[in-house]
């Protein structure tokens, strides 16, 4: 929609990550381009004859930033296509201006980001996880030793730390952390030994002994796909819920012979028996919508027996482990940093009992309060005591 809009201090313009299908020209006010992190990032201010969306016009597909009014602003919106249509209309000497400009203003955007992305306080800012995790795993694969017979891999604590910093520009305090969510999930282990030159000196890290790390090959391509796509934050963000029905599916499907496509047929009454057995939680068929919107689909087919659930076992798996690294790195983010001796979130484990006269979403069981019509967490319509 076009014509002049006005927003209170406070109220968002656009989100990151927003189809751009407008360009928008400031009136009067004021407004914060941001990152939303942890603690939102200010890109830069924009005011009165500033232009937000531009980048449309350069073939961007999504905003790359949250435009927040920070005053009372009025602003013009005209739609993406009509002004497309009319850079089109340009002479061709000024369409050869013009169009490098909107590139340089991409490419200068994208520097801005970087650097304000660098002096992020968070301990895993987004732009960098995909980079954080990729430098180590290049460090681990091309500088361990492989021992053919135990399949372990092993590699010195220092030659670790600066071929990270050294080849990758990664923080070593960083790396160091990524080390701990492996060693958290029994993937590698930490060898401690008494300084040579102090033996009566604590023991300290002398190398590190890998069982396992193409875990953070798995997850790093996850997140810089579908971060860099522009997904939404809530399809980025674990959901306990949904680990756990899809760990149920991983484990009752395991016995299964999956086709040549590798999707395996499991009964939906059979699973949702399954899932209450060890849960105690009753699931409907419209919790895997709930699913979906988190990128997995299951195909329901309708037999004479009953539906039976089609899914490809092997990519569910895949997902799981790399939403169980998300879910550490998320706390990482909480706490400041990982403690390799705490236990991490299993999704195989579960509390079956709530309190007394709380209630749950029949169909994700989030917790309810109070009496709601739709569930806050799926949306699911729910039936009003009498």
């Amino acid at each position: 929609m076009s014509g002049t809009k006005t927003f209170k201090r406070g109220e968002v313009i656009f989100r990151e990550g927003d189809r751009i299908q407008s360009v928008y020209f400031i009136q009067s006010g004021q407004a914060s381009a941001q990152l939303q992190r942890k603690s939102p990032i200010e890109l830069m201010s924009l005011r009165k004859d500033h232009v937000a969306g531009e980048l449309g016009l350069a073939g961007q597909a999504t905003h790359t930033y949250t435009l927040v009014a920070t005053s009372e602003t009025t602003l013009i919106e005209l739609p993406l296509d009509a002004m497309k249509a009319q850079v089109e209309l340009c002479p061709p000497a000024a369409k050869k201006l013009i169009v490098p400009l909107f590139e340089r203003n991409r490419e200068m955007q994208k520097e801005l980001r970087s650097v304000r992305v660098e002096k992020d306080s968070t301990p895993v800012p987004s732009d960098q996880l995909a980079k954080i995790l990729a430098s180590v795993y290049h460090t681990l694969k091309h500088k361990a030793d492989r021992d053919e017979k135990t399949g372990q891999s092993k590699i010195s604590w220092s030659l670790f730390k600066n071929y990270v910093q050294r080849m990758f520009g990664e923080n070593p305090k960083r790396a160091e952390q990524v080390i701990s969510i492996l060693v958290k999930f029994g993937r590698a282990q930490y060898v401690l030994e008494k300084p040579e030159d102090d033996p009566k000196a604590p023991e300290e890290i002398t190398a590190i002994i890998l069982n396992d790390y193409e875990l953070l090959e798995a997850t790093a391509e996850f997140w810089q796909y579908y971060y860099f796509k522009g997904a939404k934050p809530e399809f980025l963000k674990t959901d306990e819920r949904v680990m756990q029905v899809v760990a149920s599916l991983v484990d009752q499907s395991s016995e299964l012979t999956p086709d040549r496509n590798g999707v395996v047929h499991l009964e939906f009454g059979k699973f949702v028996e399954g899932y209450r057995a060890v849960s105690g939680q009753t699931l409907n068929a419209e919790f895997f919508g709930v699913i979906e919107q988190k990128g997995l689909f299951i195909k329901r087919h309708p037999t004479d027996n009953g539906v039976v659930l089609q899914f490809e076992r092997g990519e569910f798996h895949r997902w799981l482990n790399v939403w169980m690294v998300l879910k550490e790195i998320e706390k990482w983010n909480e706490k400041g940093s990982v403690d390799p001796n705490e236990t991490p979130f299993d999704p195989r484990k579960f509390q079956k009992t709530t309190g007394a006269g709380s209630s749950c979403c029949p169909a994700c069981q989030h917790a309810l309060e109070g009496a709601p019509k739709f569930c806050p967490e799926c949306g699911h319509k729910l039936a009003q005591a009498a």
